[in-house]
């Protein structure tokens, strides 16, 4: 009852800010009214008096049971974010639960897949192979891809990878299979093998006539589980197709068109893009539906889904081309922020690397151009208020020799380089966006370059929402399991190990001097024998 209204409590607080009534019945012969009673002082709380105020409710219990009445006072201070906290835990305790009785339903088909094992080692090679051709007209003639028939396919691709790579999957990567099969997440520790489970759904996925894509995050990646996995395929008569950066536009369409596909997820947005700029079909290289639209109507599985589609689910894949910059602007936009001072014209927002104008800025901004407002587009089809925001924050939030470098030709300057915070080194052939290049350009004196202007775009999350079945794997998701159910539909289920876990696992420390925290770096490599013949290598990993 009382984490009820606690609960109940918190809600109605951060629901209104006036007195209001929650009623929950508990039972059928128990009623719960929980009143919220704010401080008359919320919203108006001095600085000093928040830490002690707004964090307490005043919750008061009404318990009604059959023929009785008894009212209950409880008064107590509740720490905001309990509520938080409180529906976490409930809700990892219940996909706790889930995933439990999930695995066990599962188990059941694992085993019928055992059982069929003595069977398809009997069949000779030939008769393995055969086995692709049946399922296809199975699933031609309308059987159901979830029947018996995902548990003979599982079989098969068992026998199929022990004969071409002498691999085995054990009990515990055919539940993995089964979990990616269902158009789930599987949780699988660093070494289980995640690799050879794709090959178990993407078999079964590719029979349906649809291309089973593999999604890796590099091209060396790529390269090798299609060179390694692409066997098994290839054995049961599939066809095999790798994309690679260096690929041209024909050898990318021939690919595309196999039944397995190994592609990395870049390649495969910017493949996107391109096709979406195509100016006839014979020009795309993506498979289409018989429509002619672009459509990810297959079977998907992401290896590291959690970097994928979670690290770099907002960045966008862009394509863009270059167009004339505005020098003469860039440059007025220089010399205009170099006579604004901060706190009197804008403020320096340096977490967020931003910079705001206040009324005063913009209105002797708007005065020395001689504009009615910053906003207004001008003749040349663009408005002032970038080029002075980004004049700004070249001059404020941007440094010679930490976040740039001038590169030079002898004596003269021709470029900035951007620095990489981690190694310190000049990253060719990057640049800054929105005209930010060109503003850090125009503040060192040198000839502004072009623009990059953006012709097409698209982020990983609205690129992989589109595949009709998704899938991932990776080491690490349980922590993300909300967001990657939230914005992908798709549920994490641990994966249990085959053996148990001899890996030891200490949490962090954190120091309060960088002194303290080298001394005790150097006290745990002295520990493990460093500096001794029969000492343990370490490796230390710094941020350059």
């Amino acid at each position: 009852m009382r984490i009820q209204a606690a609960a109940m409590g918190a809600l109605a607080l951060m629901s209104s800010y006036y007195q209001f009534q929650v009623q929950a019945f508990t039972s059928s012969n128990s009623k719960m009214t929980t009143f919220v009673q704010p401080s008359s002082s919320f919203g108006k709380m001095s600085p000093a008096s928040t830490t002690t105020t707004s964090a307490t409710l005043l919750t008061t219990a009404a318990i009604a049971t059959k023929g009785t009445s008894t009212t209950n006072s409880l008064v107590q201070p509740l720490q905001m974010g309990v509520l938080e906290d409180f529906l976490a835990g409930t809700d990892k305790e219940t996909r706790k639960k889930e995933n439990e009785a999930y695995l066990q339903q599962l188990q059941k088909r694992v085993q019928a897949i055992n059982d069929l094992e003595p069977n398809i080692e009997d069949l000779d090679d030939e008769e393995l192979v055969a086995k692709t051709a049946e399922f296809r007209k199975r699933l031609e003639g309308g059987e159901d891809i979830n029947g018996p028939i995902l548990e003979e396919a599982f079989a098969v691709v068992r026998e199929a990878a022990w004969r071409v790579l002498e691999q085995r999957h054990y009990d515990v990567q055919l539940l993995g299979g089964l979990i990616l099969h269902d158009g789930r997440l599987a949780e699988m520790a660093t070494g289980e093998g995640k690799t050879l489970v794709s090959t178990l759904p993407c078999y079964i996925n590719a029979l349906t006539g649809k291309s089973s894509f593999v999604i890796t995050v590099n091209d060396y990646l790529a390269k090798r589980d299609m060179e390694k996995m692409g066997q098994v395929h290839r054995f049961l008569g599939l066809k095999v197709g790798l994309i690679q950066s260096t690929m041209k536009e024909e050898e990318r369409k021939v690919a595309y068109d196999s039944d397995v596909v190994y592609v990395t997820n870049s390649e495969l947005g910017f493949d996107y893009l391109r096709d979406h700029l195509a100016l006839s079909p014979a020009q795309t290289v993506l498979p289409q539906n018989d429509r002619g639209e672009f459509e990810f109507d297959g079977f998907c599985v992401v290896d590291e889904a959690d970097s994928v589609l979670i690290d770099e689910a907002r960045t966008p894949l862009i394509i863009s081309k270059q167009v004339p910059a505005p020098s003469a602007k860039y440059t007025a936009a220089q010399t205009l922020a170099g006579a604004l001072l901060p706190k009197v014209h804008y403020d320096v927002d340096l977490k967020n690397k931003n910079v705001v104008l206040n009324e005063r800025g913009y209105r002797d901004c708007e005065n020395a151009l001689g504009i009615q407002s910053l906003f207004e587009v001008g003749a040349d089809g663009s408005a002032w208020a970038p080029f002075v925001l980004n004049a700004v924050k070249a001059k404020e939030l941007f440094n010679k020799d930490i976040e740039y470098s001038v590169i030079m030709e002898g004596d003269q300057k021709v470029g900035v380089g951007i620095i990489d915070a981690f190694t310190g080194r000049v990253l060719d052939g990057r640049r800054w966006s929105d005209g930010l290049h060109q503003s850090i350009e125009a503040k060192e004196g040198i000839e502004v370059s072009e623009m990059s202007k953006v012709i097409a775009k698209v982020t990983y999350q609205a690129l992989f929402r589109q595949f009709s079945r998704l899938s991932g794997m990776t080491g690490t998701a349980m922590s993300d399991a909300g967001e990657l159910e939230l914005a992908y539909d798709l549920k994490v289920t641990p994966v249990p190990t085959a053996l148990p876990v001899a890996r030891r696992d200490y949490p962090d420390v954190a120091f309060k001097t960088r002194k303290a925290a080298n001394a005790a770096l150097v006290k745990e490599v002295v520990n493990v024998g460093g500096g001794k013949s029969d000492g343990r290598p370490c490796l230390i990993g710094t941020t350059s």
